[in-house]
């Protein structure tokens, strides 16, 4: 399975493997717009990252455990789930990938966003939310 996949490869029916924000880049890009090359890596890749680190059960757990009524649960299962993806090692051929892609892009200025597979529904609006580094 590829874990990458160019933003020109991709469109408004691959929501579930390039979250909402790469789906519609790809769109874009299909349209004609002007888009800066770049590539998505997959929702499933992340799911293979879980389950290979076996953190995909713990973060489980701690979800599981919160109270969603009191602020400081949430905080402190948000550190620890954080913590254990921070902590995990990316499977080696992952991480061959998502180089080689970066190097076929050869820009000396990247941006790297967030783009999930379930943001801004009627009920969900991750808006601001999630990290951008530049």
């Amino acid at each position: 399975m590829r874990f990458i996949r160019d933003l020109k490869e991709i469109g408004a029916k691959d929501i579930q493997i390039a979250g909402g924000k790469g789906a519609n880049l790809g769109e874009l890009i299909r349209i004609g717009m002007p888009v800066p090359e770049g590539f998505v890596i997959s929702a499933q890749a992340f799911e293979r990252f879980l389950k290979e680190t076996d953190t995909e059960a713990e973060i489980q757990t701690r979800w599981d455990k919160i109270n969603i009524g009191d602020v400081e649960s949430i905080e402190e299962a948000s550190e620890i789930i954080r913590s254990l993806i921070l902590g995990g090692r990316f499977p080696e051929d992952f991480g061959d990938e998502i180089l080689h892609a970066f190097d076929q892009l050869g820009a000396r200025y990247v941006a790297v966003r967030s783009s999930a597979t379930a943001e801004d529904t009627k009920i969900d609006s991750w808006a601001g939310e999630l990290e951008t580094y530049l």
